[in-house]
């Protein structure tokens, strides 16, 4: 169905707000009747003059990821943080400090390392792409870093799993919903989905060990003390409290 362009529907709507008043105030003259169609005149020839009906927000535009600090400066604006980091502002906030503190980011050398919340940045941008844009040397004109930086990441991660392949990227994450035949009996409302049916998660993950792991969590946004199930206990030694809803491990 094609969509009726906004100013289309703003001129009709005009045109039958005339057709009222004539109808419900007539005019009491001629006088009145050409002052008044003289100014119904006037306002459609501007809503079709007009170029934007709509009030423009100006968008920031610098080739640098710095743009993200500007979004999160109007709410109005927080969605393109999103698109550009994948997180809300309040999270990205959230994960920072969870990390800030932690001694990798402590430099040892003469040079400074970039800030935490810069670093942070850089790689949530690049885990939010895929393909071409995902390249180091895009991501590194993006966010005005230099390259090189991310060659030492590639190495750790080909030393610590002893797998070149695995250089370029060494984490897979994917999951689909098990619906359930009915809502369970028991504790029924945390197997809800956003699907608005009733059902298991189950979650597929790989990590540099080249170890898969499968975990199968119940929806639920009551507590942190949310029933979990896990094919590998392992799993579940990584952290004594596990949150179904975010899937903090």
């Amino acid at each position: 169905m094609v969509r009726t362009p906004y100013r289309v529907e703003l001129r009709r709507a005009y045109l039958v707000y005339m057709a009222l008043m004539a109808i419900v105030l007539p005019a009491k003259n001629c006088r009145n009747f050409l002052d008044r169609l003289h100014t119904d005149m006037a306002v459609l020839l501007l809503i079709h003059n007009t170029r934007y009906l709509y009030t423009r927000n100006p968008v920031e535009k610098r080739p640098s990821i710095q743009l993200a600090w500007k979004y999160t400066q109007n709410p109005a604006k927080h969605r393109r943080f999103i698109q550009m980091l994948r997180v809300t502002p309040e999270l990205f906030h959230t994960i920072l400090e969870l990390i800030g503190s932690h001694p990798v980011f402590t430099t040892r050398g003469n040079r400074p390392q970039l800030p935490v919340e810069m670093q942070l940045a850089v790689t949530l941008y690049w885990l939010g792409r895929y393909g071409n844009r995902a390249s180091v040397f895009d991501v590194a004109r993006m966010a005005g870093v230099s390259e090189g930086s991310k060659e030492i990441e590639k190495n750790w991660v080909e030393r610590h799993s002893g797998c070149k392949g695995w250089r370029d990227g060494w984490v897979l994450f994917d999951g689909t919903i098990i619906p359930l035949f009915q809502k369970p009996g028991l504790n029924g409302d945390v197997y809800y989905t956003q699907k608005s049916n009733y059902g298991l998660n189950a979650q597929v993950f790989c990590l540099f060990r080249l170890r898969m792991y499968f975990l199968t969590y119940f929806f639920c946004n009551l507590d942190w003390k949310c029933p979990i199930q896990s094919s590998d206990r392992r799993l579940l030694a990584w952290n004594d409290r596990i949150c179904p809803r975010c899937l903090c491990l």
